[in-house]
């Protein structure tokens, strides 16, 4: 019979029945042994203008994307788009099990990569034919319907680089996710724009939005992210696969890949709550007033991303590094970056605010057209949503690098039915600037409710509450959490 003794690492087979016990606190120096990356990493400055360069480069082409569609197409062909977003982002994103940040904040290594890929790839099979059921089965046009299965198809493909993202986080190696990003950003662009400038159907153009990220997979993910596997993870060729040649191996590798799913879940129904927080005004605006107006406010929406990814740059930034202060029991650093961080944030979304007061129309004129630049109002109010947002991320930023993942559940199942009540009571009445209150709304519930939790968990107890594995109890089945 074969065991395994799970320490902080990966398991270590044995040919005798034993199970090692946690009866002595672990020294910082013996986490920073095992939480240190496999390559080394770069500076926190470093990490950061890369993942912004890649953030703002990704979004600059998404954000061509949404021109390219307004200005080649019509505000129906953005409704279409922005619906196929929409049905199938919810359901990637509760499949999905937020595994990179689960990954990221994995500084005592009790996973391999080879369980966070395995389990991405089954689950994102399963997110697929549910979204193939709902595309087929729901009341869209034949054309709606199609596009729907093509975005979902880029997404679920966009799923499995998120998992090297993750991989390549952890090894604070964020220059690896940058490179990716510019070049599936760039690369996508120009294939949506090329199949609805050739065929005039946004279809052709999600197809190649799909095969391009496909291609950023293979050619750069999969092959830049061997790099970082420890020794004893390097299997294969392909970093896809565990091998089970023996029962006991199998039953091992089942039962960790239930604690992960398990550690995980929280995560996933955030997540998915997040994403259905973020298109509840749309599902509101396109039911009332149809996908005219749908498009209009995803334009709009769209155009607050640049607050958005630098707000989220540097949160993936600081979260492997936060994790190690709080993993290593480092309370008081942990604090002071945690504040520096939200400040940051504030800022940021202030900033994002201000120019959106004096340059919204502007830019909406510039960048769209004049039709849009008639709502510069919403555009604006859509801003102050999303520079709430960024404050209460980045507190959320320390809430995932301390692995309270089961709380998050709550605060985010809150924040949507925040959203969904007010959208029931303004879409009706406002209109579009209704969903840009709702936002708000939500936005407001989220940053209430984070503050607490987070004035909870770091700044009202002087110590961390779960602060190494208990006594006899394996890290692999550690899931710490409120």
């Amino acid at each position: 019979m074969s065991t395994t003794k799970v320490l902080f690492g990966p398991a270590i087979t044995t040919s005798e029945p034993v199970l090692v016990e946690l009866r002595t606190p672990v020294s910082p120096k013996q986490v920073s042994a095992t939480t240190s990356p496999v390559a080394r990493g770069l500076s926190l400055r470093a990490n950061f203008v890369w993942v912004l360069s890649g953030n703002v480069v990704y979004a600059a082409c998404q954000l061509g994307m949404i021109v390219a569609l307004a200005k080649l197409g019509n505000s129906i062909m953005v409704g279409q788009f922005s619906l196929g977003l929409a049905v199938a982002t919810p359901v990637i994103m509760f499949t999905n099990l937020h595994l990179r940040a689960v990954q990221a904040t994995d500084a005592r290594r009790s996973h391999s990569f080879h369980e966070y890929i395995q389990l991405r790839i089954i689950m994102t099979v399963i997110a697929l034919a549910i979204i193939s059921g709902i595309a087929c089965f729901g009341n869209y046009g034949r054309k709606t319907t199609m596009i729907v299965l093509a975005v979902a198809l880029a997404k679920g493909i966009e799923s499995l680089s998120d998992i090297y993202y993750g991989l390549f986080q952890l090894n604070d190696r964020l220059d690896q996710t940058g490179t990716s990003m510019m070049l599936r950003g760039t690369f996508s662009m120009l294939a949506l724009i090329a199949g609805l400038y050739f065929t005039g159907d946004v279809f052709w153009g999600c197809v190649g939005l799909a095969l391009t990220w496909l291609a950023a997979l293979l050619l750069f993910d999969l092959r830049q992210g061997r790099r970082f596997l420890r020794s004893d993870e390097n299997l294969g060729r392909l970093p896809i696969w565990i091998s089970w040649r023996k029962p006991g191996h199998r039953a091992q590798g089942f039962r960790r890949q239930m604690a992960l799913l398990q550690l995980a879940l929280p995560l996933g129904v955030v997540t998915t709550l997040a994403s259905v927080n973020l298109n509840v005004p749309r599902y509101f605006i396109e039911a009332r007033m149809g996908e005219h107006q749908l498009g209009i406010f995803s334009a709009l929406a769209y155009g607050t991303v640049a607050i958005t990814v630098v707000g989220d740059a540097l949160g993936h930034c600081a979260i492997p590094r936060l994790s190690r202060l709080y993993a290593a029991g480092q309370l008081a650093e942990f604090r002071a970056a945690l504040l520096r961080l939200s400040t940051v944030g504030g800022l940021l979304g202030l900033t994002g605010v201000a120019v959106a007061r004096v340059m919204g129309a502007q830019f909406l004129r510039i960048f769209y057209s004049p039709e849009y630049a008639a709502s510069s109002r919403v555009f604006m109010v859509l801003m102050l949503a999303t520079a709430i947002h960024c404050v209460a991320g980045m507190l959320t930023s320390g809430i995932l690098s301390a692995r309270r993942f089961r709380i998050q559940v709550p605060i985010v199942a809150l924040t949507a039915a925040s959203t969904a009540f007010a959208c029931s009571v303004w879409v009706p009445t406002l209109g579009l600037i209704g969903g840009a209150f709702a936002m708000i709304a939500g936005a407001v519930v989220r940053l209430i409710l984070s503050i607490a939790i987070a004035g909870y968990l770091f700044f009202l107890q002087s110590h961390p509450s779960v602060e190494h594995p208990a006594l006899h109890t394996r890290v692999a089945d550690w899931n710490p959490g409120i």
